[in-house]
C-alpha cells in the first residue's frame, strides 16, 4: 500500500506547538503598539480638521464653485471625519514580514469625511478639493510625526503614509461621503434598538451602523493625480467574506500561506495580496470536491496546482469590472511568478507523497521559508486510501477526534468584521 504524509499540523494547529500560521501571526504587543499609533493619528486628524483653517487656506481646501456661491454654509465648513479599518486587518489576513527590511507590516485606515456634494454633469462630487484634502491631512500630521520620530510619506497616489518604524507603517486612504446621507443614517442608528451604549463611541457607531449602509455610488476616494474617484472599499471586503462563508476559514488561512510564500521568495514584487486572494478564491470555486478543514496541506496543494495557470492569464478585479490585478506586470516578472508557482506545486507534491518526515519538512521549508517549523513530529505518515480525503460522511469522526478540525470549522466566519 502506498504511503503518504499528512503535514496539516506544520501549517495550522490550535494546540501549543509551533506552526507556520502561528509564526506568520504578528505578535500581540506589536499589533497593540500599531493600534495605539493608529489611534493617535486619528485623534490628530480629528482635531486638526475641526480647526482646518489653522493648516490650509479656504481656497485650497474647498472647490471654487462652492466658494463662489451661497451654497457653502458655516455647517459645511465644520469637518468631522470618521474612520474605518481596511485591508489585511479587516480581512484578517495580516502577516508579519519575512524580510525586514524592506518588508513591513501594513495597517490600512480609511478616513471618511462627511461633506456636502455638488451636482455636476449628472453626477456629484465633494465640495472639498481632493488636493486640498491631502494637503490638510499632511500638514496636520507633520508636527506629530516630528514629535514621535515618524516619517511622513507624501508620494503615494491614493494615500498618506506614516512610517512608524522599520517594521510597520499606517496608510491613510482619504474618502468623502455625503453629509446629508450620513446624518440620515446617524439618526436611524440612534433610533435603532441595536444602537446600544457601546455604539455611542463614534468610531464604533460609524463602522458598525452607518458605514455598511452608505450608498455605494457616493463614496469618493481622493487621488493625487486623478482627483476624486468613485471607490467603495466595502465591495472587496464583502466579496472576500462571501468566499469565506461558502468555503470556510481554511480559505483565509491558505491566502495567508500564499502571502508567506510570496514574501519568502521576493523581498518586493508586483504580486499583490489581492491578486493572490483572487487566485485562491478562483481555485476553491473551480474545485470539484471540498477539502477537509483539518487538511490545510491538501488545500494548499490544490491551490498550488492551479496557481501557475491562474498566474499565466489576466486576473480580473473581482469587484471592479474592466480592471485587472496583474496590470503593470512585465513579461519577465510574470514568468518568474509562474516558475516559482510551479516549484511550489512540485515541492508540495513531493512532500505529501513522501514517507519520510524529514523530506516533507525539507520541501515545505524550501518553498515557504523558515517560518514553517523544523519539527518532524508534526508530520504524520499514513496509508493513502483509494478515495481522496475530502469531506464525506466518515469525516465527522475525524472532527470529533481532532481538536484542530473542531476549531477550524467556522463556516460563517469568526464574527469580526474589521
Amino acid at each position: 500500500m502506498n504511503m503518504g504524509a499528512n503535514a496539516h499540523k506544520t501549517l495550522f494547529s490550535s494546540g501549543d506547538h509551533d506552526s507556520y500560521l502561528r509564526a506568520l501571526t504578528v505578535d500581540i504587543p506589536e499589533k497593540e503598539a500599531l493600534q495605539v499609533a493608529r489611534d493617535e493619528i486619528r485623534d490628530e486628524i480629528r482635531s486638526g480638521l475641526r480647526n482646518w483653517s489653522d493648516h490650509v487656506d479656504r481656497r485650497q481646501l474647498f472647490e471654487a464653485r462652492a466658494l463662489a456661491s451661497d451654497y457653502l454654509t458655516d455647517s459645511d465648513l465644520a469637518l468631522r471625519p470618521k474612520f474605518r479599518m481596511q485591508g489585511s486587518w479587516s480581512y484578517h489576513t495580516l502577516n508579519r514580514a519575512t524580510h525586514n527590511p524592506p518588508q513591513e507590516i501594513d495597517l490600512d485606515d480609511g478616513v471618511f469625511l462627511p461633506v456636502s456634494f455638488l451636482s455636476q454633469n449628472g453626477g456629484a462630487h465633494p465640495i472639498v478639493a481632493s488636493a486640498g484634502y491631502f494637503a490638510a491631512v499632511e500638514r496636520i500630521l507633520a508636527p506629530m510625526c516630528d514629535r514621535n520620530g515618524w516619517t511622513l510619506i507624501t508620494d503615494k497616489p491614493s494615500c498618506v503614509r506614516v512610517e512608524i518604524d522599520d517594521d510597520a507603517h499606517v496608510d491613510l486612504a482619504l474618502y468623502a461621503i455625503p453629509d446629508e446621507q450620513f446624518e440620515v443614517l446617524l439618526e436611524k442608528a440612534e433610533a435603532s434598538m441595536q444602537f446600544d451604549t457601546k455604539m455611542r463611541d463614534e468610531n464604533i457607531s460609524f463602522a458598525e451602523q452607518i458605514y455598511p449602509r452608505l450608498p455605494t455610488d457616493q463614496i469618493m476616494l481622493a487621488h493625487r493625480r486623478e482627483g476624486w474617484k468613485p471607490s467603495d472599499p466595502r465591495k472587496l471586503e464583502d466579496w472576500f467574506q462571501e468566499a469565506i462563508d461558502v468555503h470556510g476559514q481554511q480559505l483565509r488561512r491558505v491566502c495567508r500561506y500564499l502571502k508567506g510564500w510570496r514574501d519568502h521568495n521576493w523581498t518586493a514584487c508586483r504580486l499583490s495580496s489581492i491578486a493572490l486572494m483572487a487566485c485562491v478564491v478562483a481555485a476553491y470555486d473551480e474545485a470539484t470536491a471540498a477539502i477537509a478543514e483539518n487538511r490545510d496541506d491538501l488545500a494548499l496543494q490544490m491551490v498550488a496546482k492551479r496557481l501557475p495557470e491562474l498566474l499565466e492569464r489576466s486576473i480580473p478585479n473581482p469587484v471592479v469590472h474592466g480592471q485587472y490585478l496583474d496590470e503593470g506586470w512585465t513579461g519577465e516578472c510574470r514568468a518568474d511568478f509562474i516558475a516559482k508557482a510551479h516549484d511550489l506545486a512540485t515541492r508540495i507534491d513531493v512532500a505529501l507523497a513522501s514517507n519520510q518526515s524529514g523530506t516533507v519538512i525539507e520541501h515545505l521549508r524550501a518553498s515557504l521559508g523558515t517560518y514553517l517549523p523544523d519539527n518532524e513530529d508534526l508530520v504524520v505518515i499514513e496509508a493513502q486510501i483509494g478515495a481522496a480525503p475530502i469531506l464525506q460522511s466518515g469525516i465527522l469522526k475525524d472532527f470529533a477526534d481532532e481538536p484542530d478540525a473542531r476549531e477550524a470549522v467556522q463556516k460563517g466566519g469568526d464574527g469580526r468584521y474589521g
